[in-house]
């Protein structure tokens, strides 16, 4: 079970547009997940858009449950442009429209050691933290364990002090923790 943004990634390449796909940190580990045949499911939330009904239908079509993807009416979907470097390292930019962001999902059927994957600034974000840790807390009290996927990105640096106690309590949670040098770095 992921939860996590929903994105559309723009990619780039110098300054042209290379290809746009659905995305997010949990979001693309739960696709994979889903294309191996492993019954997944994923909650996030996304705008009442053509790119909101393409993130939901991307899911599905890669065996994902998407009953858990929150479409908001008043919203437009979040957008992101990747610029790759000629390593095809990313720097990101986020285009975000959630004027009454919230996360409002119902609790899928946890066992125990299901695999509840977590991570990047929608783990952290002040907005959606309290339905975020609301959940986690279920999941852990189910049993779960509790993957940590920190994907702390520099586009976030000036929010580190507000978000560190959230940090600190997804290292205390989390069964396992993931970082790249980059997200500890930042």
């Amino acid at each position: 079970i992921g939860i996590g943004e929903t994105v559309l990634d723009i990619i780039f390449k110098g300054d042209q547009p290379i290809q746009a796909a659905p995305g997010g940190s949990a979001f693309n580990a739960i696709i994979s997940l889903g294309r191996a045949g492993i019954p997944t499911a994923f909650i996030s939330e996304t705008g009442n858009d053509r790119i909101g009904v393409n993130v939901k239908k991307y899911l599905t079509d890669n065996g994902v449950d998407a009953s858990g993807v929150c479409v908001y009416p008043d919203s437009k979907s979040p957008v992101s442009l990747a610029f790759l470097d000629e390593h095809n390292n990313a720097d990101y930019i986020f285009y975000k429209d959630h004027p009454h962001d919230r996360l409002d999902f119902t609790y899928p059927d946890i066992q125990e050691d299901d695999v509840v994957l977590f991570g990047s600034f929608f783990a952290i974000n002040p907005v959606v933290r309290p339905q975020v840790k609301g959940f986690l807390d279920y999941a852990h009290q189910h049993g779960a364990i509790l993957y940590y996927d920190v994907n702390y990105r520099s586009s976030h640096k000036n929010d580190l002090v507000k978000v560190t106690p959230n940090l600190l309590e997804n290292f205390e949670v989390a069964d396992i923790v993931r970082g790249s040098d980059e997200d500890f770095e930042v």
